[in-house]
C-alpha cells in the first residue's frame, strides 16, 4: 500500500479542474464514482453515477461556463476523505458573471475519487 500524499492529490485535483482537463478528471474517478454537482433539478443538484457519467457531468460544467475558474481557499485530507473550499467564478453562456464560494466533499478510495459532492453559497 502506498502512502497517501495529500499535497500531490490536491495539486492534481486543482490542475485538472482549473485546466478543464476532462481526461485528467476522468482518471481521478473510481469506476463507480458518484458526482453530485451543486446545480440541477434535485435538492442535491444533478447526480451522475459511474466514471463515464461523472466525466460527462464535469465536461458539461466547462461547456456551460467556458471560462470557469477555481481559486483554492483551504483544504484538508485523510486517505479516505478530503475537503476543498474554493471560490468559483465565470460567466455562463446564457448568464451573467458570478463568483461564489464552493465546497467539495470527496470520498476517496486508493487515491481516487469515489464521491464528489459540491456545495455552493447562493445569493437570493
Amino acid at each position: 500500500m502506498t502512502a497517501f500524499d495529500s499535497d500531490a492529490f490536491f495539486d492534481r485535483f486543482n490542475a485538472v479542474w482549473q485546466n478543464h482537463d476532462v481526461e485528467g478528471i476522468r482518471d481521478m474517478w473510481t469506476d463507480d464514482a458518484v458526482f453530485e454537482a451543486s446545480f440541477g433539478p434535485e435538492a442535491f443538484g444533478e447526480r451522475a453515477v459511474g466514471r463515464d457519467a461523472a466525466t460527462r457531468l464535469a465536461a458539461s460544467v466547462f461547456e456551460r461556463i467556458p471560462d470557469v475558474r477555481f481559486q483554492e481557499v483551504r483544504r484538508f485530507a485523510t486517505p479516505e476523505f478530503a475537503v476543498i473550499e474554493s471560490v468559483q467564478s465565470g460567466t455562463p453562456r446564457d448568464g451573467e458573471p458570478f463568483e461564489v464560494q464552493i465546497v467539495d466533499l470527496l470520498t476517496l478510495e486508493d487515491g481516487l475519487i469515489a464521491a464528489k459532492r459540491t456545495y455552493r453559497k447562493a445569493r437570493l
